[in-house]
């Protein structure tokens, strides 16, 4: 009998190598996007929760504290998805998509003045919008399509293992 683990560990969950199941995708993909979510909208309020001398003082630091946590956690995310689209039998190639909406918000918040001054402001938002909405979809996808039962190229099933 196969033994089951929920949540993957540092290991797979950072390799982009072998299988998981859709019980393993769902809860590590969701805690992680649930984590992305707190992060910017902590990182969104606490300016109104500081005072103004704290908030300046605060404000590059925690900046780029918030963008390698978050590419820590994108990172995270390509590779559960490129796992799972290896337990589904395709290539983690498919995976990129995620970064549809992760690279034009990462560049509307580092260029945020070059872009509102080029008056491209709606446009970023908009194609950030649909990347996300892409990443939405692949999400759910992938937390859905059932795995192939046998060993494929990528491995032995993770139901098997």
């Amino acid at each position: 009998m196969a033994k089951h683990h929920i949540l993957v560990g540092a290991n797979a969950m950072f390799s982009p190598r072998g299988r998981i199941n859709r019980l393993q995708f769902v809860l590590n993909f969701w805690a992680c996007q649930v984590l992305i979510f707190v992060i910017w909208f902590g990182i969104a309020i606490l300016p109104d929760a500081l005072s103004d001398e704290w908030a300046a003082r605060l404000d590059q630091p925690l900046n780029w504290l918030t963008m390698v946590l978050t590419v820590l956690l994108y990172f995270a995310l390509f590779c559960l998805c490129a796992t799972r689209l290896h337990d589904v039998g395709l290539s983690a190639w498919l995976g990129l998509i995620l970064f549809a909406g992760f690279i034009p918000g990462l560049i509307s918040s580092i260029g945020s003045d070059a872009i509102e001054a080029a008056g491209l402001t709606d446009m970023v938002n908009f194609i950030a919008f649909l990347g996300n909405l892409a990443v939405l979809i692949l999400g759910i996808a992938l937390s859905v399509w059932p795995g192939q039962p046998e060993e494929n190229i990528y491995g032995p099933s993770p139901d098997q293992t």
